[in-house]
């Protein structure tokens, strides 16, 4: 909706002009020439308005989405603490689980020793009796 100002302020000068190069205007000249002078400063506080219009409407649009950007990084940084958080609380779950799988192996790794021992023992202490090992 911007205008240039320039060709209605030079419109006006021009009447202006003309009008003091004349010997003698009449009454009619110069009620003309004050009539296309109210209209160029009609026309020129016209676009001066549809200018604090538009301007009002962008300072409207630009605070929305200043309040829009404010909310959405105010959402992602909680959302990062948020992953932030559960990314410590699986590092503290995997290091849990794999300690217990540590202690799994070493059990399991024990247990077999003592089977296998105790099935040893058996066997050299009681030769005489047969004994079925049991399918894993």
């Amino acid at each position: 909706m911007r205008h240039n100002l320039a060709p209605t302020a030079a419109v006006a000068i021009g009447l202006a002009l003309l009008a003091g190069c004349s010997s003698q205007p009449s009454t009619a000249d110069l009620m003309r020439g004050q009539a296309e002078e109210a209209k160029a400063v009609a026309q020129v506080r016209d676009q001066l308005a549809d200018q604090w219009e538009e301007g009002k409407s962008l300072v409207a649009a630009g605070e929305k989405q200043i309040v829009s950007g404010e909310d959405l990084v105010d959402d992602g940084e909680a959302n990062i603490r948020k992953g932030q958080a559960l990314i410590e609380k699986g590092n503290k779950q995997i290091k849990k689980g794999k300690g217990r799988i540590t202690s799994g192996n070493k059990q399991v790794a024990q247990g077999r020793k003592m089977v296998d021992e105790s099935l040893s023992t058996y066997r050299q202490s009681f030769p005489e009796q047969s004994v079925t090992l049991e399918k894993k």
